[in-house]
């Protein structure tokens, strides 16, 4: 048989979801789609997080009386995070003899290289994708020529995609907006019947969102966060920003820092966001990203200060708040940094925010070019906009070696 493996948070599985897998099982004849809901999706929290037993029911409500479909309970049973290596190597043992397929999105597709043991899924299952639009098949074309010298095999679906996202099932739900024709009828009146998605968390205090930091991040990067978040209160209240809204982004900034970048790509394609083509190479840019997702959809953080600082704490930006500024140049300054320049950087930021920023986008542009590494438009942009307000003269002898 020919199955297609077709996983997800499903949260809730919507139209748009068996559109996508009913059109690929037509062009490439799979006998059947086995959709498997995931069972910690690292972006989500124990007390907003969607009952796996929820979800697992919504999928099997959404196919009832649909041979091309089943779904399955593996990662749900096996708890905890899972990598696709790991389902697929379990599901070709349990089911050998099988030509197995794995269905995902385009921007996931576009990261496969970056996947762990991707060699080892290329054995296993054939990728299937479909593109956004004539541009993005053009990139996933451009792509597949990295993923045939990794031994991938992979097929590029020509479907048109439903503009349908569970994240704006859920937000359409909590605002009382209509939702019903996205879903599956069974599944909207089952939503209906039990209150889903109509609870937003209160905002949480300091010493809760500690909490929530401390169990993601490594202590080194706890410590981390906890000394941006002091540096940030500080400069906050030397530059005139809100001193306790910049402890609490200092604290969030790093909150995916250590999540794995297969994970960060979930959450990314959950939330229906999508990375330009220097993001995607870039997996260090990822959890400012991702984590300004988490803490505005999950933490239910909607400060839209806190949330862009922390979307913009790595790269930078034109047009950067004062509070942007201030993470910025709190990440660079914090107690627990130990690079070469970093009294440079302590003197400037009391003396000169323009000139520490200047300074501090210098810095960057020059390590990312000496290890050969993409700089992003956005910290170009950044720079111009600093260099251009006025003449910066050189701070100190050593900004890179």
């Amino acid at each position: 048989m020919k199955i297609a493996l077709f996983g997800g948070s499903f949260d809730p599985i919507h139209n748009g979801h068996l559109a996508l897998a009913r059109g690929v099982a037509k062009i490439l004849a799979i006998d059947k789609v086995v959709l498997m809901p995931t069972a910690t999706p690292p972006h989500k929290l124990k007390q907003t997080d969607t009952d796996g037993d929820v979800r697992l029911q919504m999928c099997r409500m959404a196919i009832e009386g649909d041979n091309l479909f089943e779904v399955s309970d593996y990662e749900l049973k096996k708890g905890g995070a899972s990598f696709t290596v790991d389902t697929l190597e379990a599901l070709t043992a349990e089911y050998p003899g099988n030509s197995w397929y794995l269905l995902m999105g385009a921007d996931m597709f576009l990261t496969l290289s970056t996947w762990k043991r991707i060699e080892r899924i290329a054995k296993l299952a054939t990728i299937v994708t479909v593109p956004r639009d004539d541009q993005n098949a053009a990139q996933l074309a451009a792509y597949g020529d990295t993923l045939r010298m990794l031994g991938v095999r992979f097929v590029i679906c020509d479907l048109p995609l439903v503009p349908i996202s569970s994240t704006g099932i859920r937000e359409a739900i909590a605002t009382g907006g209509p939702f019903e024709n996205c879903l599956p009828p069974a599944v909207a009146v089952y939503i209906r019947a039990h209150g889903l998605y109509q609870n937003h968390a209160a905002i949480l205090p300091d010493e809760q969102i500690k909490e929530i930091i401390r169990a993601r991040l490594k202590p080194k990067r706890y410590a981390h966060s906890l000394a941006v978040a002091e540096e940030a209160k500080r400069l906050a209240a030397a530059y005139g920003a809100d001193p306790g809204k910049a402890y609490t982004a200092g604290l969030l900034h790093d909150i995916m820092k250590n999540t794995e970048d297969e994970a960060q790509l979930q959450i990314l394609n959950d939330f229906g966001i999508l990375l330009d083509e220097v993001t995607r190479c870039s997996p260090k840019l990822w959890h400012a990203i991702s984590g300004a997702a988490f803490i505005e959809r999950v933490l239910r953080i909607d400060d839209p200060e806190i949330v862009t600082a922390v979307r913009y704490h790595t790269t930078a930006r034109s047009g950067m708040s004062l509070l942007e500024q201030v993470l910025y140049l709190a990440d660079f300054t914090s107690a627990d940094r130990d690079y070469r320049d970093v009294d440079v950087m302590r003197r400037l930021v009391d003396e000169d925010k323009d000139a520490a920023m200047t300074y501090a986008l210098a810095y960057t542009i020059k390590d990312l070019v000496k290890h050969g590494r993409p700089v992003h438009p956005d910290t170009l942009e950044a720079y111009n906009d600093y260099i251009m307000k006025k003449d910066v003269t050189e701070y100190g002898e050593g900004q890179t070696e």
